[in-house]
């Protein structure tokens, strides 16, 4: 019998997801001078994935979330549809909470209730009183309310991503620059902006948040089945590397290179005796944005599921009862297609695609490989040496791609 059987409990599913978010600049993910202890202990306590992938890179790639696997087929119905049929036939309550504007993807998922807050950023900001603070703090104000309370229910927490941190977080990292003789509070305010140091600062503030939130759930706890997933649709170009070339630096050049589209994915199941291995575990399966419906509806409701095959579920990746993906694929919704294997990064730039800021578009079309995971940053482009693997991979990336939905959005 299948380990996803159905519980008699009312379920449980929180959601705390960005737009964008580095996955190296966490601990859980190897950083090791950022302070992350909240998001390490809920992976410590969880499973983290280390090969988790957006599937459109850019603009609207939340449409991932909420359209599922279907934007390739020709098929009418969405996992969306199918998700809000199940969320129906299961009773379940679905609230999301996000910042800034609403989000065209974000209305296509089928909640019964979603709104927005605001915040103020920046270095005259109140660290309580940012963007994502205020969302933790209207989060912990719905999952206490006793109204949503009484059912199976579904919270979706959504911001855009760390953004700028108020003073004390911005400088919180500065001396480990100063250190190799960087002045940064010389920076004019853009420039510093942009700094390492100051990205780090806020995600050690998110992290703070995303500690009070936990806590919060944890506390409220009496035995439900729960399910806590923190994830994001983007990476975040957030560092640069040494060339060769003394006093140099260097970025991946593409708009698919692994610190854009691989992004984190860490779950924490409570109470739920089906899942009691998921302790400290680690995945290297490959996995996609696109796994998140079916996941949703595995766990609200696993016997009522129809997809067949079984579906892309995060959850049958961490009991290992459907095979291993081989390779995924995706894109920026305009031209260029990556193929990912645990060994290759393949990427083919079609059209006239651009790169970096202040450099050139490249124009035709353009192949590039790179080994992994010896080749962290994507500079290393061995596609000429090759030539076979290029062409074996990119034989699974039709010549037209379908455009993906909320491309130009």
């Amino acid at each position: 019998m299948s380990k996803l059987r159905e519980s008699r409990n009312p379920m449980q599913a929180l959601i705390i997801s960005f737009d964008s978010l580095a996955a190296n600049a966490i601990g859980c993910y190897g950083n090791e001078w950022i302070e992350t202890p909240h998001w390490d202990r809920l992976a410590a306590d969880g499973a983290v994935f280390d090969l988790h992938f957006a599937e459109t890179v850019g603009l609207q790639s939340g449409m991932a979330w909420a359209l599922g696997t279907h934007w390739r087929s020709e098929l009418e119905s969405r996992d969306s549809d199918v998700l809000a049929a199940l969320l129906k036939s299961q009773a379940v309550a679905a609230r999301m909470i996000v910042t800034g504007e609403i989000q065209p993807w974000q209305r296509v998922i089928p909640f019964d209730e979603i709104r927005s807050v605001r915040g103020n950023e920046g270095l005259d900001a109140a660290p309580q009183e940012t963007p994502f603070a205020n969302l933790v703090k209207a989060g912990i104000e719905t999952w206490n309310d006793s109204v949503f309370q009484r059912q199976s229910r579904l919270l979706w927490l959504h911001a855009s991503g760390p953004g700028i941190p108020p003073i004390g977080f911005e400088s919180l990292y500065f001396e480990d620059f100063q250190e190799r003789g960087q002045e940064i509070a010389e920076l004019d305010e853009e420039t510093r902006s942009q700094h390492p140091a100051v990205y780090a600062g806020a995600v050690s503030l998110l992290d703070h948040w995303i500690g009070e939130l936990v806590a919060n759930l944890e506390a409220s706890l009496a035995g439900e089945p729960t399910l806590v997933i923190v994830m994001a649709a983007n990476g975040h170009l957030w560092q640069q590397i040494k060339t060769g070339r003394p006093g140099t630096l260097q970025s991946p050049s593409s708009p698919l290179c692994d610190q854009l589209a691989r992004t984190p994915l860490v779950l924490k199941i409570y109470h739920d005796q089906r899942f009691e291995h998921v302790v400290s575990l680690r995945s290297d399966r490959l996995v996609q944005t696109t796994d998140l419906v079916p996941t949703l509806i595995d766990w609200f409701a696993p016997q009522a599921s129809p997809f067949v095959p079984p579906p892309r579920s995060w959850l049958r990746e961490l009991t290992e009862e459907i095979p291993a993906r081989s390779s995924l694929q995706y894109g920026d919704g305009a031209g260029t297609e990556a193929v990912r294997t645990r060994r290759w990064l393949c990427i083919r730039e079609n059209g006239d695609t651009p790169t970096m800021e202040n450099e050139q578009p490249t124009r035709g079309s353009a192949n590039a490989l790179y080994v992994k995971p010896e080749d962290l940053w994507d500079v290393d482009n061995v596609a000429s040496q090759h030539p076979e693997v290029v062409a074996e991979l990119l034989q699974q990336v039709p010549e037209n791609e379908p455009q993906r939905p909320g491309a130009d959005s």
